[in-house]
Order: structure tokens, then C-alpha cells, then sequence
């Protein structure tokens, strides 16, 4: 038996066995996992996770070594980020305990963000509990916000200071409205996590994990989504893949192809025949010889071994999240822009006069109508801000001829905040009812939808689509006075 090929995948446990009499030398192929994908929001559907990394070591010496245990560990690719307020990370790609990758980034509780992928675990290989090789798991993808994408997970280490220092750090998430960070790879040193989007942005991608290339060996560690080592005839495809948009990245691969030169042979008949087993009698019961030498001079030499034989456990293998996050969390981000009367019922949800039930279902119709509706939806950004600012004291305080202007920006505000009540809140409840989170219909709130949006469908023919429009003063006062016509047919619960 001089070449025995050893082809290990994803399985969620360790492969172990000892290595037999006669082994001379072990060439090594390791693919890591790769990172998953962030999740989306309106700037786009999330960034994707890094490539695993890829280690290749040819003839590794192994003499010396029998009896000695040989682990693999192929780590997992991470999950990808959901969407969604506070959406989770995607879940970490595991390898042996403590080579994982970490969890992603929370998106933020408020409106709706990417959450940031997992980052991959690193494939192991150990002899005699001491690291031999190790190809790095890749960075996790970071979320999207509404106003801007996140970025791609790192295909490069950035190490953590944490331990142990070869798992992977969980992406930093979000306390307000935007993306979660990716989270970084495992590997002999684990990737450093991302940061969190500032206000309503997209996070930035984990790092991946680092490799251990033994003496004379190579390492790859790909490009984008795509791992080194393609051109083996040992890869798969689809292995250490980098996740797509909230998707899961590829697994990693293990081969090994040990040259054991040691054969035993009996002639019979005229022909060599190889011996497989060799057995003794023990208490009546046959016995397995394992080994077996012979004395050259002074030096025992190995002639003959039973094989190479791994077996599987779940001992020892895989980590439930990855180590603490040292990127900067996100903040800021209002949960505002989802779309519906979502900027006006975000200040109306912040004063206290609509409830989380109804402001949740707001938002999610918001989404529908972004995507469905682009012109009402822009059309809408365009006018609903100006109401906003005068519901806030700010913005131009030109509504009443009040010679003090500090009593005149109150007075606005009292207004501004009465008639968004009037004027929202129906609508908002009959969002509500479409998105079936109430059970009865707002008869006038229907009403006034349908006219805000043609309305607002018109102005958005002629307006750039983008979050962040500039506010048109003119076009807010004629809305005001054109929903001022419905305000006895819209009263407040």
C-alpha cells in the first residue's frame, strides 16, 4: 500500500486516527470555509463573504510519527445575514474547537437593515495535538442600509487580540437603524470582525482567518468569492466558495495522500499475493497484528501495517460563536424612509402617538411600495420631509406672521404635529390592514393613501430616485394644503 488517498468534507465532526507503521510522508490539500453573505436593504441585497483560503504542502515528513494521532477538522462555510429590524447574523462556520469563524452583525432594531454574514471556519490539520497546517476560513459579507451598500468580506487577516486567537470575532452589530458588520474567519490567527453602519449605512465585511503553511509549502488565499487552488485536481466545485447576497458560503475540503512504503507479500502458486491482515490467537479469540518489523542491524524496519483507517466524532469540534467583536458597533438611523408615511409615523412613533404594531406594519409596507411603487415611493420623500422638519422646530419658520420666533416655531410645531395625527394616522392604519396586522380597515385612511400616493407617484416622475432627496419647501406646502381638503374626513383614535 504505498499511496492511500484520504478525501475529508464538511461534516460537523472531527476525522482522527493514528498513523501506521511505515509512513513516510503525507502530501497536504486544505481548502478553509468560506464567508457568508450579508443581508439587504434598499441600497442593495448585501455584500458578499470572502473566499476560503487555500494550503497545499507536498511530502511532509511523517517519519517518526507512528502511533502518533492525526485530527482533521474541514471547516464550514458561514450563513448568510437576514433582513429585517434587528435581523440576526448569519450563524458561524464551524471547524475543530476554537478554529471557527464568528457570528455576524444585528442589523438595528429600528426600520429594516442587513444583517452581516458568518465567517468561515478554518480546515485543520494535527499531529500529536500540535497545529501542522491550516488553510483560514473567510470573512463574513456586512449588511446593507438604505443609504448606502456595506462592504465585502476581507480576504486578508486582521488578527484578533482576543482568545483563543485562532477563533474568529462575532461582527459588531447596530443599535439603531442600519447594517451589521461581518464577522471574521478562524484560522491559525482569527479575523478581526467589522464595524457596524453609522446611521442608516451598510456595515463593513469581517476578516478572514490566517493560514499556517508548513516549511515548503504554498498558500492562496483567492480573489473576491473565488478560492485559490481551482486548478487541483483534488477541488470540487463549489468548495470555499464566497457566499453570494445572504447566502451561505461554500465549505472547505480536506486531502490527504500518505505514501506508507511498506507491503507484505506471500508467494502462492507461483504468484505474489499482498498480505492485508496478519492475526494471532489470544484466549481463543483472533486478535488484529497492527504492525509488524524486523531487525536490520541495529534498526527495526517496519514491514508490514494495517492501514490507515479515520473515524468520526463529535468531540471536540465546533464553537457556538466566535470571540467578542472589536469592531465599532453602529448607531444612529431613525427607521425612517421605509416608504408608506413611514418618515411622518417615524416622528409620530417617536412622540408616542403610534403604536409599534402599526409602526412595524408601516414599514413593511414601505418596502413593498419602494419596490413596487419607486416613483410614489421617491415622490413621497420629496414632500414628507418638510412636514417632518416643521414637526421638529425645524427647517424655514415662514407658516404664521408672529412677530416672536420662538412662539412662532411652537405654534408650527403644534400644528405641523396635529395635522400629521389627522392626516397619518388613518393611513397608516390602513396599512396596517393591507399588511393584515389589523383586522379592520380605516375607511378614510384609505381614501387618504390613495390620493397621497397618486399625488406623490406624479412628483416622483420628475424627481432623482434617491434616500436622500433634497427637500422641495413648495411641493410641501402644496400637500399640506391639499390634505388639509380631507382633514374632516380623517379623525384620531
Amino acid at each position: 500500500m504505498p499511496t492511500i488517498i484520504k478525501t475529508f468534507t464538511y461534516t460537523g465532526t472531527t476525522q482522527q486516527a493514528t498513523i501506521p507503521a511505515g509512513a513516510k510522508s503525507v502530501d497536504i490539500y486544505l481548502w478553509g470555509g468560506a464567508g457568508g453573505g450579508g443581508g439587504g436593504d434598499s441600497a442593495g441585497p448585501g455584500r458578499e463573504g470572502a473566499a476560503g483560503h487555500y494550503v497545499e504542502k507536498t511530502s511532509y515528513n511523517l517519519v517518526g510519527s507512528a502511533g502518533d494521532t492525526i485530527k482533521i477538522g474541514v471547516g464550514g462555510g458561514g450563513a448568510g445575514g437576514s433582513g429585517g429590524g434587528n435581523a440576526a447574523g448569519g450563524s458561524n462556520g464551524r471547524s475543530l474547537t476554537g478554529y471557527s469563524g464568528g457570528v455576524g452583525g444585528n442589523s438595528g432594531p429600528s426600520g429594516s437593515s442587513g444583517a452581516g454574514g458568518g465567517g468561515g471556519g478554518a480546515t485543520v490539520v494535527q499531529i500529536a495535538g500540535i497545529d501542522v497546517a491550516i488553510a483560514g476560513g473567510g470573512g463574513g459579507g456586512a449588511g446593507d442600509g438604505q443609504f448606502s451598500a456595506g462592504t465585502v468580506g476581507v480576504s486578508i487577516n486582521d488578527p484578533t487580540l482576543a482568545t483563543p486567537g485562532t477563533l474568529g470575532e462575532n461582527g459588531a452589530g447596530h443599535s439603531g437603524d442600519g447594517g451589521g458588520a461581518g464577522a471574521g474567519g478562524g484560522g491559525a490567527d482569527g479575523g478581526r470582525s467589522g464595524d457596524g453602519g453609522s446611521g442608516d449605512n451598510g456595515g463593513t465585511g469581517g476578516y478572514s482567518g490566517s493560514n499556517l503553511i508548513p516549511a515548503g509549502g504554498s498558500a492562496n488565499n483567492g480573489s473576491g468569492i473565488t478560492p485559490g487552488g481551482t486548478g487541483s485536481g483534488y477541488y470540487d466545485s463549489g468548495v470555499a466558495v464566497g457566499a453570494a447576497a445572504g447566502a451561505t458560503g461554500g465549505n472547505g475540503k480536506a486531502v490527504l495522500v500518505f505514501d506508507i512504503s511498506v507491503e507484505s507479500a506471500v508467494k502462492i502458486d507461483g504468484a505474489w499475493k499482498s498480505i492485508t491482515a496478519i492475526k494471532f490467537k489470544h484466549s481463543g479469540v483472533w486478535k488484529n497484528i497492527t504492525a509488524a518489523y524486523i531487525k536490520v542491524g541495529t534498526v527495526w524496519k517496519a514491514i508490514f501495517n494495517s492501514g490507515i483507517e479515520f473515524t468520526s466524532t463529535a468531540s471536540g469540534f465546533g464553537d457556538a460563536t466566535g470571540n467578542p467583536s472589536s469592531g465599532t458597533p453602529g448607531s444612529g438611523g431613525t427607521g425612517g424612509g421605509g416608504g408608506g408615511c413611514s418618515i411622518i409615523c417615524t416622528k409620530l412613533h417617536e412622540l408616542g402617538y403610534l403604536s409599534d404594531e402599526i409602526y412595524r406594519a408601516d414599514e413593511q409596507f414601505g418596502h413593498w411600495l419602494r419596490a413596487n411603487d419607486p416613483n410614489a415611493y421617491y415622490g413621497y420623500l420629496k414632500w414628507a420631509r418638510v412636514v417632518v422638519d416643521w414637526m421638529s422646530n425645524e427647517g424655514p419658520q415662514c407658516m404664521f406672521w408672529i412677530r416672536d420666533k420662538k412662539l412662532r416655531s411652537e405654534r408650527q410645531k403644534e400644528m405641523a404635529i396635529r395635522w400629521a395625527r389627522r392626516i397619518a394616522t388613518p393611513w397608516a392604519e390602513h396599512m396596517a390592514y393591507k399588511m393584515r396586522v389589523l383586522k379592520e380597515d380605516n375607511r378614510a385612511g384609505r381614501y387618504i393613501m390613495n390620493i397621497g400616493i397618486a399625488v406623490s407617484r406624479v412628483i416622483g416622475k420628475f424627481v432623482k430616485h434617491t434616500n436622500q432627496p433634497t427637500k422641495n419647501l413648495a411641493i410641501g406646502y402644496f400637500m399640506w394644503a391639499m390634505f388639509g381638503l380631507l382633514y374632516m374626513i380623517a379623525g384620531v383614535k
